[in-house]
């Protein structure tokens, strides 16, 4: 097949669990003989305009703006609709697959995709991120930014109209979907995300090698978090909860990983709260050195508060063999349960947090998780290869219903 992804994010061009699945479906797809051409956009417009990664899989990225505004929004249309224009002038796609609204916008609807098959991946409602994200944003507060949204929802109605089939990685997002925009069930199909079993996986060194790397005092329970410090990670509420602990300041010790927008407020919150000796931020950690952070830390902890369609960042842990306690918001119920319910906190409130991570140092027999036990858990259940087999299903099917429906 000649598959076509239109999607607004891209790993490695950008973080997040969206533009991550992207491109591993891509590159699984590509490993299974099929060609893959992605058209997204180009941030900073810095990066190259085409770029082979691999044989078969191949990348387009189109000018974007900086700003966020309906003056962009048009032009986000136009640029990708160009894009999709000269790639198509020069290759017959069997299936489209557009992972959020915003570039699929120009190509659908200027009518040069049409009679190919359409696959829409909903990883998260479009409006809603952008209402979050603009919290403590005061220039697109306000009807400003209601305008924006309401535009945002309309448009990602549009396109999810002419799917063929839309794809979830979870019954939470299924259900949204269904809620907001009053989507069929029946041509929702839900695939959940997967992990790269290669790259995430246990380390051979020991236990007191890993954490050496790091500085961590082996006297400690260590738990992580990496996440984009943005509000609805929940991660002043996971900073307050040491505040609240004598007993986790003195038993415990918190990294963060990550950047954004609440770094400096976070950076205020442990000196005002003087954490400094048992919650450390880490910055951005590059990719490659993700594994061995994982594999370095007791648990990792996904404290989200708002909005979490999945969480790839469960699979990558646990992958390590590092179990993940997460709060019960969005997915992350359905995929930390299976494994074991009491990897649950009760709430999202620091109070919350606080008990549970006091509770896991206080009965450490109840929560030994055996390495080889997490890793198991996610070499039977998720891996991108699963994840190729079940798209590239979904997407002969349609191909061959459109080509019984031409005949």
């Amino acid at each position: 097949m000649n598959i076509l992804f239109l999607t607004d994010v891209f790993y490695p061009d950008t973080v997040g669990g969206a533009g991550r699945v992207a491109y591993n479906l891509s590159l699984e797809l590509c490993k299974k003989g099929h060609n893959v051409y992605v058209i997204t956009r180009n941030p900073g417009n810095k990066l190259p305009v085409s770029e082979e990664f691999n044989q078969g899989f191949n990348v387009h990225r189109f000018p974007s703006p900086h700003e966020q505004s309906l003056g962009s929004l048009i032009s986000e249309i136009k640029n990708s609709y160009v894009a999709a224009r000269q790639l198509i002038r020069e290759i017959q796609f069997d299936i489209v697959c557009a992972h959020q609204c915003m570039v699929a916008v120009g190509p659908l609807f200027s009518g040069i995709l049409n009679r190919v098959p359409l696959i829409y991946y909903f990883h998260s409602p479009w409006h809603e991120e952008f209402l979050i994200k603009i919290q403590k944003n005061s220039s697109l507060a306000g009807i400003k930014g209601k305008l924006i949204s309401t535009v945002m929802r309309w448009l990602e109605k549009r396109v999810l109209l002419k799917a063929d089939r839309t794809i979830v990685l979870s019954r939470y997002m299924a259900n949204k979907l269904s809620g907001i925009h009053g989507y069929s069930k029946g041509r929702i199909v839900k695939i959940p995300g997967g992990v790269d079993l290669e790259r995430f996986c246990l380390s051979e060194k020991s236990r007191k090698v890993a954490i050496d790397g790091f500085n961590i005092p082996m006297d400690r329970i260590v738990y992580l978090t990496v996440r984009n410090l943005v509000p609805r990670m929940g991660l002043e509420n996971l900073v307050d909860a040491f505040n609240q602990s004598d007993f986790l300041r003195q038993k415990g010790l918190l990294l963060i990983g990550g950047k954004g927008s609440l770094e400096g407020s976070l950076k205020e919150m442990i000196n005002s709260f003087k954490l400094e000796d048992c919650v450390r931020l880490l910055g951005y950690i590059p990719d490659d050195l993700l594994p061995g952070t994982y594999n370095a830390v007791d648990f990792f902890i996904l404290p989200t508060e708002k909005l979490e369609g999945f969480g790839l960042v469960i699979l990558e842990a646990m992958s390590c063999g590092t179990p993940v306690i997460g709060t019960p918001v969005g997915a992350i119920s359905e995929v930390i349960a299976p494994f074991s319910k009491r990897l649950l906190f009760k709430g999202t409130d620091s109070t919350s947090l606080k008990d549970k991570l006091e509770e896991i140092i206080q009965g450490a027999d109840r929560y030994s998780f055996a390495k080889p036990d997490c890793r198991r858990y996610i070499e039977d259940n998720f891996s991108w290869g699963r994840v190729a087999d079940r798209f590239e299903e979904l997407s002969l099917s349609l191909i061959h219903t459109e080509s019984a429906m031409g005949c």
